[in-house]
């Protein structure tokens, strides 16, 4: 029998604690990235955006075609995205998370024995 083809047993009183710890995982997640996301935008509004004036435009008898130009730090934009991304992806492991704890709480009793396969078993267990 292959790994992947594994079954383990466990009581749903179990699989609902450990989806609670899931689900405090990924809420902490989410918290930090939040307040990640509000640092950068706080940067982009203290220092992501400059005004490069080119040095030839001021000596230049064309001032008028090379004029200033506005330059955003593009590091700024992937951290900005990066946080959004993490932000979208914990708040829906939260809500999974949550759907699974209703579901299992509902259900502890002692005799509701559950059969996992790998992937579920990575799902409430893993890290």
């Amino acid at each position: 029998m292959k790994r992947h083809e594994w079954t383990f047993t466990y009581t749903a009183s179990e699989l609902a604690k450990q989806a609670e710890r899931q689900l405090n995982k990924h809420t902490e997640k989410l918290k930090w990235w939040e307040e990640k996301k509000q640092s950068v935008m706080k940067q982009v509004g203290e220092s992501g955006i400059e005004v490069k004036d080119s040095l030839a435009a001021t000596y230049s008898n064309t001032k008028g075609l090379c004029g200033p130009e506005i330059v955003i730090d593009a590091t700024l934009q992937r951290d900005l995205t990066e946080a959004q991304r993490k932000i979208m992806e914990h708040h829906g492991k939260i809500q999974e998370y949550t759907g699974w704890l209703q579901v299992l709480t509902g259900n502890s009793e002692e005799r509701l024995e559950l059969e996992l396969e790998h992937d579920d078993y990575l799902f409430f267990f893993g890290e």
